[in-house]
């Protein structure tokens, strides 16, 4: 009897829920994949939350809409995936702080009430127990990547190209994976803030612009793109507050200033890549950003690597992230330690995940 595990993922420009319906029994496959936009009203209310994390009333609030609509949405998904059955559901939650130093990780949804309504198990808390074990939290789905390449073919590197990005590989046969740096969290900030766009399609924006090279070294000179794995970051650091210190210290326009973030993102991740001994040279582009032409080219010219567009099982750019939580569901009931704890920073091989019922 096959074993169902739903994976939940929301990514950090909160356009839409993803939820992946994943076998990975003997006929391992991706056997539905559904993406629920969420409205801007709620959009508005989390990224209120996000500037105002310790506000009581407003995360009550937030969290509250946020369980409903991610009920809602499972309830839609699951009558239309017209499966019965379903072992667990993996939920890693918005992110509204994530604070290894302090082990502090925020999320909205509340896993307890969406365990409650739907009847089914559900693991959440992933970073939280990372945490604890001395992780970062992140970055998780490199453990995923991992399992989908020792499946009989040869390594692949991965580059998720979400709000952040965060790259996996194998060098000297070891896993490795951190962030680094923004993806496209600053450029949407941007098309929204200065073009009242929700994000730049297919780098349109940028195209009109003209990269300002001081402000570019300048803001490729931040520490963390120095700092040496384990790492991770978000947008409690690159921000708008970020971006309009280097706008205003360049007097960027719009257009160069849209221009000049997208570059940034290609050479930081170019950077990630070429500062590492990668034993593959084939490379997956995932998330939103694997769709701006712009930024992937770029990637490709300066490092020389392969892209490979195929993954087995069904898995694709966009319901890869929902898988890995799926996955990591599954290992967290099955009672499967998670190892390689130098990626996150961990300790020890730990279970990855509280399960709610």
């Amino acid at each position: 009897m096959p074993e169902n595990y739903i994976g939940i993922m929301c990514g950090t420009s909160l356009d839409s829920l993803d939820l992946s319906l994943c076998d990975f029994e003997k006929n391992k496959k991706i056997k539905y994949f559904k993406s629920y936009r969420i409205s801007q009203s709620l959009r508005d209310k989390i990224n209120e939350c996000k500037n105002h994390p310790n506000g009581k009333k407003l995360f009550s609030e937030t969290n509250e809409l946020t369980t409903e609509f991610i009920i809602k949405s499972l309830r839609k998904f699951i009558a239309a995936s017209k499966t019965k059955k379903i072992t667990a559901i993996g939920y890693p939650g918005i992110t509204i702080i994530h604070n290894p130093k302090k082990k502090i990780s925020k999320t909205l949804g509340n896993p307890a009430i969406i365990a409650k309504e739907s009847g089914l198990r559900v693991v959440a808390d992933f970073r939280l127990t990372d945490m604890k074990h001395g992780g970062q939290g992140a970055p998780l789905a490199p453990y995923f990547h991992d399992y989908i390449s020792s499946k009989g073919r040869d390594f692949l590197n991965f580059i998720n190209l979400g709000g952040f990005a965060n790259l996996t590989y194998r060098s000297d046969n070891k896993l490795m994976a951190f962030d680094t740096g923004p993806a496209n969290y600053l450029i949407n900030e941007v098309s929204k803030k200065y073009f009242n766009m929700g994000y730049d399609k297919n780098g349109q924006l940028a195209k009109k612009g003209k990269i300002n090279d001081k402000a570019l070294v300048s803001m490729l000179s931040d520490k963390y793109f120095y700092q040496d794995p384990p790492k991770s970051t978000g947008f409690e650091k690159f921000n708008i507050k970020w971006i309009e210190k280097y706008k205003d210290k360049f007097q960027l326009s719009r257009s160069s200033l849209i221009a000049t973030l997208t570059q940034l993102t290609s050479i930081s991740v170019s950077d990630a890549i070429n500062s590492n001994d990668l034993d593959s040279d084939k490379i997956f582009f995932a998330g939103g950003g694997s769709k701006n032409p712009l930024i992937k080219r770029e990637i490709l010219k300066r490092t020389g690597l392969s892209e490979i567009k195929d993954l087995p099982w069904g898995l694709d750019f966009k319901n890869i992230e929902s898988s890995a939580f799926a996955w990591l569901a599954m290992t967290r009931v099955k009672g499967k330690l998670i190892s390689k704890g130098y990626i996150t920073g961990a300790k020890t091989s730990r279970l990855l995940g509280i399960i709610y019922r």
